[in-house]
């Protein structure tokens, strides 16, 4: 913990190395006893009498308090030196953590604003675990048969293939994955079962296209057919509103023009474009089959 005299000195020793290596990171409170530090080191002995423990990385966590007896835990910083990456050191750490939280029967553990690259190798990691977790993979192969069953980019409405609330909780509470970073895995583990997945390729980019507009389009179109006006209100100097709904409003009442329209499907086919890309990116980490 970083109540330790030591633990916060040598974080304070770190602190360059965080804010050179780490974008957008600020120095941990070092004072807070909620933080805690994990150390990677190696030990290199040359001769019996020396030896010697060589850091290869580290993480900052911060423990949160769950009513009423519990905690959350949450990745902040992680980092293993430059002379060390791209040996596996990465995904050792995220393992360790991971253990951690699962031995000390926490919440769930989540991590603060993950780049790009911490994010594949955790969820490449989480890929593999779920593979191995009969709940998930019971959940997977429903949700692939039904997939298989027929043309989906041919329907109107199409099933976003959620998983049900208890695979989701069953997840947290064995592997310690939260629901944002499990759904994330979800889409990855319905591409590894798809099989072959060129012939589903189409249904499957579908799927992804569903939920990118929902995510992204969702709250718009809640607001269909609606209407805010101003209201004068007696016990606010400025005005309140009110929100109704028009008779003769019909679904999607948000007006966009044509060049709104076609900047907006482009926008989301880009979206659509790179997740596929990083799903067959991560599929093809776990699985030499894909």
């Amino acid at each position: 913990m970083m109540s330790n005299l030591a633990a916060g000195h040598l974080y304070s020793r770190l602190v360059p190395l965080v804010l050179l290596l780490v974008d957008g990171s600020n120095p941990i409170d070092v004072t807070d006893p909620s933080w805690e530090l994990y150390l990677l080191t190696r030990k290199k002995t040359d001769q019996p009498e020396n030896t010697q423990h060589i850091l290869l990385g580290f993480a900052a966590l911060y423990r949160f308090y769950r009513y009423p007896d519990g905690s959350r835990l949450r990745l902040s910083q992680i980092l293993v030196l430059p002379p060390y990456q791209h040996k596996g050191y990465g995904s050792y750490l995220v393992e360790v953590l991971s253990n951690v939280a699962i031995s000390e029967n926490v919440y769930d553990l989540t991590v603060e604003e993950p780049q790009e690259y911490f994010q594949h190798v955790r969820t490449s990691f989480d890929v593999k675990r779920l593979l191995a977790f009969e709940p998930a993979q019971s959940a997977v192969k429903s949700a692939v048969l039904h997939l298989k069953q027929g043309k989906l980019s041919k329907k109107t409405q199409v099933p976003r293939f959620l998983p049900s609330t208890d695979v989701v909780d069953e997840v947290r509470r064995t592997l310690k994955i939260n629901k944002k970073q499990f759904l994330q895995c979800w889409e990855i583990l319905i591409y590894l079962g798809l099989d072959p997945i060129e012939k589903h390729m189409e249904d499957y980019v579908t799927i992804i296209c569903n939920r990118v507009k929902a995510d992204i389009l969702g709250k718009d179109s809640e607001t269909a057919g609606k209407e805010v006006i101003e209201v004068p209100s007696v016990h606010d100097e400025e005005t309140s509103f009110a929100m109704f709904r028009l008779q003769n409003s019909k679904a999607g009442g948000i007006q966009m023009d044509e060049d709104q329209t076609k900047t907006q499907e482009q926008q989301l086919q880009q979206l659509v474009d790179e997740r596929i890309k990083e799903v067959k990116f991560i599929a093809q980490k776990v699985s030499h089959k894909h």
